[in-house]
């Protein structure tokens, strides 16, 4: 299962209407999607592709109307475990995030969806 705090309503409010939300494609969930409706339909795709998923921060940089977030996930695909890092970099316009990119290394994450997709 993902762990939120189920407020995806909140975390939606946080986004610009026309939000760019770029996610690395070397998995399948990954891409570019274009505003609120895409954005939230690639939330509610992730069940699909992660048993359980957990996004653990570390860090925040305040780069101006940017902030830079490092961290971690991990999880599990398949019962199988996982653990890599990130950077994700928002931009910011208005108080809300107008733009989202993460910088993670896939691989482990795009393994185990693969030994689950044949499995």
């Amino acid at each position: 299962m993902i762990r939120t705090r189920q407020d995806i309503d909140g975390v939606m409010a946080a986004f610009d209407d026309d939000i760019e939300w770029d996610v690395p494609d070397s998995v399948p969930w990954g891409g570019v999607f274009h505003g609120k409706q895409e954005v939230g339909s690639f939330f509610a795709s992730l069940p699909e592709h992660i048993d359980e998923l957990h996004v653990a921060p570390q860090e925040y940089i305040d780069a101006g109307d940017k902030v830079i977030a490092t961290g971690r996930h991990h999880g599990n695909i398949g019962g199988e475990p996982f653990e890599t890092r990130f950077a994700m970099v928002w931009t910011m316009s208005g108080g809300v995030a107008a733009k989202f990119k993460e910088y993670s290394d896939m691989t482990p994450l795009a393994r185990l969806y693969d030994a689950k997709a044949t499995a």
